[in-house]
């Protein structure tokens, strides 16, 4: 498999997500949420967001306390990172006024607890006092779960529900293989496996299986022949 980023259709929608974001005025909320089940691409998506716009991309934790979160911040802004944490927020707030930077947290479901929402609050008061934008990452429960906070809630302009992969992502991925797929066997990945972490463990197994037979071109019987699907190649 070749190691390069595939433009998914969620991707698609995020990306264009971030986009109005950027054409809002600065006095309006410019929150947005992304959100949906593992293995559909939210992770590599952010990577790749975050290199084009030089984006802050921090992966929330459940330690975080609100003096930790403003270390972290202070160091990807290059600031000073010492000193109580009301000197801190100062200087993170100054920062962004200054040089705006869009701040995207994944894992957004570690502050979604209420001994947390100390730390989302204090994220809230980084978004109303910079107008930067702020950009949440989590689990498919994470929307119902900020729906509770109406006030949070209403700061939300991006929405972004990722989906289940469809043929056209399928598709890309095992272009990215050493073998060519045939399209029937795209068609049982689509509806066999919802993301593409499972289909590009399936591709690997069967790179495996056809590089001892001598395989170039692959189809639905050549892979269940391979045994590929149940980790049990056969040789």
């Amino acid at each position: 498999m070749k190691e390069e980023f595939i433009e998914t259709q969620n991707y698609i929608k995020l990306y264009q997500s971030f986009q109005g974001l950027k054409k809002l005025p600065r006095s309006a909320p410019k929150m947005g949420l992304g959100f949906g089940n593992f293995g559909l691409g939210k992770t590599f998506s952010l990577e790749k967001i975050a290199a084009q716009e030089d984006a802050v991309l921090l992966r929330a934790a459940q330690v975080w306390t609100k003096n930790s979160l403003l270390s972290e911040l202070c160091i990807e802004l290059n600031l000073d990172s010492s000193g109580q944490a009301s000197t801190k927020y100062k200087r993170v707030v100054d920062s962004l006024i200054s040089e705006p930077r869009i701040i995207i947290i994944d894992e957004i479901d570690a502050l979604l607890r209420s001994t947390k929402y100390d730390v989302l609050e204090m994220i809230r008061d980084l978004h109303d006092e910079t107008g930067v934008i702020i950009y949440y990452v989590g689990m498919e429960e994470a929307n119902r779960k900020l729906k509770k906070h109406r006030h949070y809630y209403s700061r939300i302009v991006g929405f972004v529900e990722f989906q289940t992969i469809c043929y056209e992502d399928i598709e890309k991925l095992c272009r990215l293989s050493t073998l060519e797929v045939e399209s029937d066997l795209i068609k049982y990945f689509t509806s066999k496996y919802p993301n593409l972490r499972q289909v590009t463990v399936q591709l690997i197994r069967l790179e495996q299986y056809c590089e001892i037979n001598d395989i170039d071109t692959v189809d639905l019987q050549t892979y269940r022949n391979s045994g590929a699907e149940y980790g049990d190649n056969k040789q």
